[in-house]
C-alpha cells in the first residue's frame, strides 16, 4: 500500500483545501512543522480517512461520540463549516489499483454524521462506499494500524514501562488470541451474572433495609436526581456500544448481506437489458445495415441512374426541338441553318445509346438511394456502436455485481449482531423512558415516596427469582470453570508456539539498530504475559534498569518494527516525532537503519531540532518528497510548501 495524495479541507489548523500529493520514488517522505503546526492532525487526519469511528486516535479520546470528534476537527475559517479529508492510496505492484476514500461533514448541526465516498481506479464505486468498514478490516485490521502508525512520545512512555496492555492486545490480535480473550470475557458475564442471581443471607437483610427506606422520605429526592444522573450516563454508554456495533456489523458485511436482494434485482434487469440490445442487434443485421459493405457499388448505380435520368431528358427534349422545328415556318433560310446547328449540335452532346435502360429506377427510387447513402447507413453504424459500447458497459456492470455477490460473509455472526444491535436499541428505548419518569419524579415531591416502594418491590422480585435459578446456576457455573480453565491452557500452549518467531525478529530488528551488540545476545517474550526479556551472551537477564532511555526507546521500535514485519503487511509506516529522546548515536541508527527499512513509504513527522542539517544530510540519499508546514498567525491555520525547513 502506497499513499499517493492526502487532501485536507478545513480539518483542524488547514483552513480551505490542502494537499500533499507524494511523487518521489524513494521510501522516505518528510514533513516538517513546528509543534502545533499540524503534523499530529496529518496522522490524524489518515487515521480517520481510513477507520473512521474504528480508529484508534478517536477510541483513545476523550470523546463521547464519533459525532463530537468530528465536530472538533472542523476549522471554522470560512464559516461554511465544512469539512472533509481525502486519502488516495495504490495496492500492490501487480494489480495496480487505486483507491480514493473521501469522508466529509458539516459542522452545523447538533448531532454530526459524515458521508463517505469511495472511488476505484477513478470511478465511483457504490459497493466500496456502502461496505468500506469491511474492506479496510481485510486489507489492514484496525487492531494492528498502531504497529504502522504511532507516536514518538508514546514510544518514549512505552519505555519505561512494561509491556502495556494496549500493545499486548495488538499482540494478541496478531497472534489470533484476541479471540480467545472476547470468548473468557463472554465467560466471565455469565458467571458474574449467575453469581449476581444467587441470592444470599445478606439479601434477606437488604430487602429488611428497603422495608425501612420506604418509610423515610428525606432522602428521596437526592436518591431521584442520583438514579437520573446514571441513567443518564448508562444511555450514553448504550449509545456507544449501538455506533460499535454498527460498525462490526458494517465490517462483517451486514450491508451486503442486507443488499444482496436488491443487487439480485439489479443484476437481473441488467441481464435482460443485454439480452434486448443482443435481439436488437441482430435485427439490425437483418435490415438495411448490410448494404454498408457494398456502399461503393450503391454509388456506382446511382450515378449510373443519374446519367441515364439526364440522356432521357436530352433525348426526349431532342425530339421535342425537330418536332417543333418541323413547325416553325417563320424564319428564313440563315436563320433556319443557325437553329440546324444548334439542333445538331445538341443531338452530338448527347450519348450514343443513350436509349438503352441499365439501372432502371425511378426517381422515387434515386432519391431513396440518395437517403440511403448520404445519412441512413451512417445513423445505423452509429446506433451500432452506440449500442455495443453500452452493451460492454453492462456486462462490466453484470461482472462487477457477480464479484461482490460471491463474497463470503457469515450469516450467523451477522444475525447475532444484528440480534444485539436490536437488543442494545430496545435498551436506549428503556433507558429513555426511565429518564423522563425519573425526571418527572424529581418534579414532583410525591414521587420521592413511590420511587422508595418501586425499589422495594423490584428487590423482593429478585429475590424471589434468584432462589428459584439457585440449583440451575450451580451447574452452570461448574462448567462455566472449566471451560475457562481448558482456555487458559489453549491460549498458554498456542502463545508458546507464536511467540518465540516475533521474539527472534525483534532480536534481528535490535542488533541492526543497537550500537552495543554485545550487551544483549537475544529478547525473549514470556508466553504467558507477554513481557520482555533482554538475555545477555552469558545467557542472564539483562535489568530493564540498566538499559539507558534511548536504549528502552530502541527496544519498543525494534518490538513495532518486528510485529510490522511479522504481519506480513505491506504497508505505509508514519511517524510522529521520531527521535523523542533518542541520543545523537541512536538517533543516526535509526535513521540509516529504520527509516529506508520500515516500509516501501514511511513518513517522518519532524521539527526542524529533531531532524536538523546533519541527520537531514544522512536521510537525503532515502528521501523522495519533502514538505514544510508553514503557520500564519494572522489566519490562524497551516499551509503546505514543498520542501523542507529552508536553510536545513
Amino acid at each position: 500500500m502506497i499513499i499517493k495524495e492526502l487532501t485536507l479541507h478545513n480539518f483542524g489548523v488547514y483552513a480551505g483545501t490542502n494537499r500533499f500529493t507524494f511523487r518521489g520514488e524513494k521510501p522516505i517522505v518528510l514533513i516538517g512543522g513546528m509543534n502545533g503546526r499540524g503534523k499530529t492532525t496529518f496522522l490524524d487526519a489518515v487515521l480517520l480517512a481510513l477507520y473512521g469511528p474504528n480508529s484508534f486516535a478517536y477510541t483513545e479520546s476523550n470523546y463521547k461520540t464519533y459525532g463530537q470528534y468530528l465536530k472538533a476537527f472542523v476549522n471554522q475559517s470560512d464559516e461554511s463549516l465544512k469539512a472533509y479529508v481525502a486519502l488516495e492510496f495504490s495496492m500492490g505492484e501487480g494489480t495496480g489499483e487505486t483507491y480514493l476514500i473521501r469522508r466529509s461533514w458539516v459542522g452545523d448541526k447538533k448531532r454530526t454524521a459524515e458521508t463517505i465516498q469511495v472511488w476505484k481506479n477513478g470511478k465511483e464505486d457504490e459497493f466500496l462506499t456502502e461496505n468500506w468498514p469491511l474492506f479496510i478490516e481485510s486489507l489492514m485490521p484496525s487492531g494492528l494500524s498502531n504497529f504502522f502508525f504511532f507516536d514518538g512520545e508514546k514510544i518514549a512512555e512505552l519505555a519505561v514501562e512494561e509491556t502495556s496492555e494496549q500493545m499486548k492486545d495488538s499482540i494478541k490480535m496478531l497472534l489470533g488470541i484476541s479471540v480467545i480473550d472476547s470468548l473468557q470475557g463472554d465467560l466471565q458475564r455469565v458467571v458474574n451474572r449467575l453469581e449476581k442471581q444467587q441470592s444470599t443471607a445478606s439479601e434477606s437483610e437488604q430487602i429488611e433495609k428497603l422495608r425501612i427506606e420506604r418509610d423515610t422520605t428525606a432522602q428521596n429526592l437526592a436518591d431521584a436526581e442520583a438514579e437520573l444522573a446514571a441513567l443518564k450516563k448508562q444511555r450514553d454508554k448504550t449509545v456507544q456500544k449501538i455506533e460499535a456495533k454498527r460498525e462490526d456489523y458494517s465490517a462483517k458485511g451486514g450491508d451486503i448481506y442486507a443488499q444482496r436482494q436488491q443487487l439480485y434485482s439489479k443484476r437481473t434487469s441488467i441481464v435482460s437489458r443485454i439480452e434486448s440490445l443482443e435481439e436488437r442487434l441482430v435485427t439490425d443485421a437483418a435490415s438495411e445495415l448490410p448494404l454498408s459493405l457494398v456502399r461503393s457499388l450503391l454509388v456506382a448505380i446511382k450515378n449510373k441512374a443519374e446519367n441515364e435520368h439526364d440522356q432521357k431528358l436530352l433525348g426526349n427534349t431532342l425530339v421535342k426541338l425537330e418536332a417543333l422545328f418541323g413547325d416553325y415556318d417563320q424564319a428564313d433560310a440563315a436563320e433556319r441553318g443557325a437553329i440546324q446547328k444548334f439542333i445538331d449540335y445538341v443531338r452530338s452532346t448527347a450519348e450514343p445509346g443513350a436509349n438503352h435502360v441499365f439501372a432502371t429506377l425511378s426517381d422515387s427510387s434515386v432519391s431513396k438511394l440518395q437517403v440511403l447513402l448520404d445519412s441512413q447507413l451512417e445513423a445505423n453504424r452509429k446506433e451500432i456502436r452506440e449500442r455495443k459500447a453500452e452493451l460492454a458497459d453492462l456486462q462490466a456492470q453484470m461482472d462487477q455485481l457477480d464479484n461482490y455477490l460471491s463474497v463470503e460473509i457469515d450469516e450467523a455472526a451477522i444475525n447475532r449482531i444484528y440480534r444485539r444491535i436490536k437488543e442494545l436499541e430496545q435498551e436506549q428505548i428503556a433507558l429513555d423512558v426511565k429518564i423522563q419518569s425519573k425526571e418527572e419524579e424529581c418534579r414532583t415531591l410525591n414521587g420521592k415516596a413511590m420511587a422508595a416502594a418501586s425499589v422495594f418491590k423490584k428487590g423482593l422480585e429478585e429475590y424471589i427469582r434468584k432462589a428459584e435459578y439457585n440449583d440451575e446456576g450451580e451447574r452452570v457455573l461448574k462448567y462455566a470453570h472449566m471451560a475457562s480453565t481448558i482456555l487458559d491452557e489453549y491460549t498458554k500452549r498456542l502463545q508458546q508456539r507464536k511467540v518465540a518467531a516475533v521474539a527472534a525478529t525483534m532480536t534481528e530488528c535490535y542488533k541492526q539498530l543497537a550500537n552495543k551488540t554485545s550487551l544483549i545476545s537475544h529478547i525473549e517474550m514470556d508466553p504467558v504475559s507477554l513481557d520482555l526479556q533482554y538475555i545477555n551472551p552469558e545467557g542472564k537477564a539483562v535489568d530493564r534498569a540498566s538499559l539507558s532511555a534511548g536504549e528502552k526507546q530502541l527496544m519498543v521500535i525494534s518490538l513495532l518494527w518486528a510485529l510490522a514485519r511479522c504481519s506480513k503487511k505491506k504497508l505505509p509506516v508514519i511517524i510522529d516525532t521520531p527521535l523523542s529522546r533518542l541520543d545523537s548515536a541512536h538517533r543516526s541508527s535509526v535513521i540509516q537503519t529504520y527509516f529506508p527499512q520500515a516500509s516501501e513509504q514511511t513518513i517522518i513527522l519532524s521539527t526542524d531540532t529533531e531532524i536538523d542539517q546533519g541527520y537531514y544530510e544522512l536521510m537525503r540519499p532515502n528521501i523522495g518528497d519533502e514538505f514544510t508546514l508553514v503557520y500564519n498567525n494572522e489566519t490562524k491555520s497551516t499551509t503546505i510548501n514543498r520542501g523542507y525547513f529552508p536553510g536545513v
